[in-house]
């Protein structure tokens, strides 16, 4: 009889345990349960179960604890509400924050516009996993988003093909300082604009782990105290939003006070989301 299921998972979380990566338990457990394709949540189900896959676990163990490249990365997908995205090298992957991005501006849709036909912006599209939760939960939505990265541009793409909702998402490879507002102007005026955008301080890039050191710096460096996204939106966007349009940003739970004295500043009404943990995460904004 073989190695079981439950040992090497045992032996992975010890390894990894053993190079000091702090998430050794869920890495181990989505990573095992993507070798014998089962979700995380039923691998208890299949401990006893022959594990099979020997060499790539030592892969695994090289590539998390020598070169410290995220699980997401190793695996190349990730969930994102229960939807499965690809995930290309060095793409920003989903994170809980954008999961509760993409839940706000869900209801935000439903409340404020109904069944109307909808056109929304999003801008730094990555995966496309934003876009496209959104585009499968809204048949009368029309999407435009705008990415920087040609291959996260390629990552949207497939990903709105994998989901089939490629046909209502147009896509513009470029700096949203250039194209906003002039380029998007072209679409008419939008319903909504929703972002994860870089909010990353330049002045902590530095400091980052490695796991988040490996993707994209285009996808972090936020600017001078992370906000240089935020405060331009605040500044241009009001002008392809219409009247009862709507924007919904990621930030950092630390930029709350200046977006917030920011967004006022400029005519915007604000409030904030907060996480599980109770951290402020998401702002929406409105026009006065």
């Amino acid at each position: 009889m073989g190695l079981k299921v439950k040992t090497a998972l045992k032996l992975c979380k010890e390894r990894l345990k053993g190079c000091k990566i702090e998430t050794y338990e869920s890495d181990c457990i989505f990573f095992i349960a993507h070798l014998i394709g089962v979700h995380p949540s039923l691998l208890p189900l299949e401990e006893e179960r022959e594990f099979k896959h020997l060499k790539e676990l030592g892969e695994f163990f090289k590539k998390r604890c020598e070169e410290r490249i995220p699980v997401q990365h190793i695996i190349g997908e990730w969930d994102c509400l229960e939807r499965t995205f690809k995930v290309f090298p060095k793409v920003l992957s989903p994170r809980g924050a954008t999961e509760l991005l993409v839940e706000t501006a869900i209801g935000l849709i439903e409340e404020t516009f109904g069944n109307t036909p909808i056109l929304g912006l999003e801008v730094g599209t990555g995966t496309g996993c934003i876009s496209v939760n959104l585009l499968c939960e809204f048949p009368n939505l029309k999407m435009v988003g705008v990415e920087i990265d040609p291959i996260a541009v390629k990552n949207t793409i497939y990903n709105s093909k994998l989901h089939g909702v490629e046909d209502r998402l147009t896509l513009l490879e470029g700096d949203i300082f250039e194209l906003c507002p002039k380029e998007l102007q072209k679409f008419g005026k939008f319903h909504f604009l929703v972002s994860n955008p870089p909010y990353i301080a330049e002045e902590d890039l530095n400091k980052l782990p490695p796991e988040v050191k490996y993707e994209n710096p285009v996808a972090l460096n936020g600017g001078k105290g992370g906000t240089k996204f935020h405060k331009f939106f605040a500044t241009h966007c009001d002008k392809i939003l219409k009247e009862d349009g709507f924007m919904v940003l990621e930030f950092e739970p630390f930029q709350k006070g200046e977006l917030e004295k920011f967004f006022t500043s400029k005519g915007w009404k604000v409030e904030f989301v907060e996480d599980f943990a109770g951290n402020p995460r998401i702002l929406i904004a409105k026009k006065s």
